[in-house]
């Protein structure tokens, strides 16, 4: 909806560990150390299958759990990617006109896209 902000820095999600995966209908929390959390609320998709949108009914993305960040990229039209020490990724989508797709939550900040 808003796009990430064109200075944004992905700096402060390397190296952040995933601890905790947390559903609701038509939202997914991740919670890293250091009390940073990405809340998703559109479409996202994982290196091994396809794309997934709202509402989740399974997730192979909480395979990630107790795995860091090691590189973060941010696309023009919205899309974060997250790799993370594996080699696995985590795409999620500024898909929505209307509504939020997602969140990032850091130091009391937010990054609303």
């Amino acid at each position: 909806m808003y796009g990430l902000p064109v200075n944004f820095d992905g700096a402060l999600l390397i190296g952040q560990i995933r601890e905790m995966v947390c559903f609701v209908q038509y939202q997914i929390y991740l919670h890293f150390d250091e009390e940073i959390t990405i809340t998703i609320e559109g479409s996202f998709s994982y290196q091994s299958e396809g794309d997934i949108s709202m509402p989740v009914r399974e997730s192979d993305p909480m395979k990630l759990l107790g795995i860091s960040i090691s590189e973060v990229r941010g696309d023009t039209n919205g899309t974060l990617n997250l790799t993370f020490s594996n080699g696995e990724t985590l795409k999620i989508y500024d898909d929505s006109q209307q509504y939020d797709s997602y969140r990032i939550t850091y130091n009391d900040n937010d990054i609303i896209v």
